[in-house]
């Protein structure tokens, strides 16, 4: 999905291309009529002047060429005049031996229209019709203007006009996306912000470097942060708490079940045998509690520290076993993408589990695999045969049930997997002959 930022610059550069060509298009009419109106006016001045020239003398008219302006003498200058008589024209000498194809006009008539005229160039003509108050004799007066000078300075501004509007278009979309760049930088900021939240460097979002629009998005970000915190700690201390309440109990019991053993060995073995159970579900849960403890409701995993924290903990839990685990971690991956919490208890419980059926060695690689993330837990204890390893995948199936008191719940692990869409496979392990776990990251 295009983001906003890239929809903005799109936007907004459409619109200003729009309103640079609307205002170019605008500019060369506004340009075009200023010209053609500034040649009708020079024409009107030089229809005047003729007029004033010309002298009727009874039935024939003269125009005096002393009060014309000296342009209509070189040939072919671009300024013309043509007076149109019954039986003769009268002509500038600049038109030398070409003609203009007039119409005649009635006294007082005008009209003004565009030809080709000497050298075939594009000329404008503006005529008006005359007529001897004494004679009645009829006459129509022209004055005509080569338009292919005007036209080449037309062109000439308006091609300069053109490169400016280009340059300055260029200019605005330039600013365009830098202002936006710039604009879009505290949300570059919050990014990073969250992003060292979830590495765990930070617990909250520093409200004095975040923009006015976007505190109150942070305030309750920080806000939802500390209630998650909250419900953390308190179930923290509930695990703890109830953990800690059932030891007396228990201890009770097993005083009972000493007792027991002088009169009923065998039920009192029974009875050691599902107390000694209990008491390590709830060692693993303080354990638990204790990692959770620290954590940042906002936090993924990180690599190595969190899986050397479970690591560490499950060995004292498993203190009367020597295991020796191995981490191997490639080099560009430095966490999971999963919540921490999710993940510690994911992870947990598999290694709970092989450091309970291991021997002697626990092996934990994550790498790259054809562009995906896998996580593989190995082990070199008895394994899971080869006829029980289809039944793990099931939906609802526990492990302890399948491997008979494997003393881990399948259930759990399933229902996290399925939350991140993390693929689970179960096989046997080449390296230590035990069980192998995999998780596929990406699905």
């Amino acid at each position: 999905m295009i983001s906003i930022r890239s929809k903005l610059s799109l936007w907004l550069s459409g619109l200003v291309v729009i309103a640079t060509i609307v205002a170019i298009i605008f500019f060369e009419s506004m340009l075009r009529q200023a010209f053609h109106d500034s040649i009708i006016a020079r024409l009107q001045e030089d229809l005047q002047q003729v007029m004033m020239a010309t002298e009727i003398d009874g039935n024939t008219f003269r125009i005096d060429q002393s009060q014309l302006s000296h342009f209509y003498k070189p040939v072919y200058s671009g300024r013309y005049y043509q007076l149109d008589l019954p039986e003769q024209k009268l002509r500038s000498r600049s038109l030398w031996d070409q003609r203009l194809n007039v119409k005649d006009l009635d006294k007082g008539e005008t009209r003004a229209w565009q030809t080709k005229g000497p050298q075939n160039h594009d000329i404008q003509l503006l005529s008006i019709g005359l007529k001897s108050e004494t004679s009645g004799l009829n006459a129509t007066l022209t004055v005509a203007q080569d338009l292919s000078i005007g036209r080449k300075i037309f062109s000439e501004v308006y091609g300069t006009k053109l490169i400016v509007n280009l340059a300055m278009l260029m200019s605005m979309i330039m600013g365009i996306f830098i202002v936006l760049r710039q604009s879009f930088k505290p949300v570059n900021q919050m990014k990073d912000t969250l992003a060292r939240l979830r590495e765990g460097e930070i617990t909250s979002i520093d409200l004095n470097s975040i923009p006015l629009e976007l505190q109150p998005l942070a305030s309750n970000y920080n806000e939802l942060l500390q209630y998650s915190s909250k419900q953390i700690e308190r179930s923290r201390n509930n695990l703890g708490n109830l953990s800690h309440g059932l030891k007396t109990p228990l201890a009770v019991m097993q005083q009972q079940v000493e007792v027991l053993g002088l009169s009923d060995p065998q039920t009192a073995a029974a009875l050691q045998k599902q107390l000694d159970s209990v008491h390590n579900l709830i060692e693993r849960k303080l354990a638990a509690a204790r990692i959770t403890g620290e954590m940042l409701p906002a936090a993924q995993m990180q690599l190595p520290k969190d899986i050397n924290d479970l690591v560490q903990t499950l060995t004292r839990v498993h203190r009367t076993k020597t295991i020796n685990s191995e981490l191997a971690i490639a080099p560009d991956i430095n966490r999971l993408p999963m919540h921490r919490e999710d993940g510690m208890e994911l992870l947990g419980n598999l290694l709970d589990n092989a450091f309970k059926w291991a021997n002697s060695e626990i092996h934990i690689m994550v790498f790259y695999h054809q562009q995906q993330l896998l996580l593989t837990i190995e082990d070199d204890g008895p394994g899971v045969a080869t006829e029980q390893l289809a039944q793990l995948t099931r939906r609802g199936k526990r492990l302890d049930e399948a491997t008979m008191g494997h003393g881990l719940g399948l259930s759990i692990v399933k229902d996290i997997a399925e939350q991140y869409n993390i693929t689970l496979q179960f096989e046997h392990s080449a390296k230590l002959s035990g069980l192998k776990v995999t998780l596929n990251f990406s699905g």
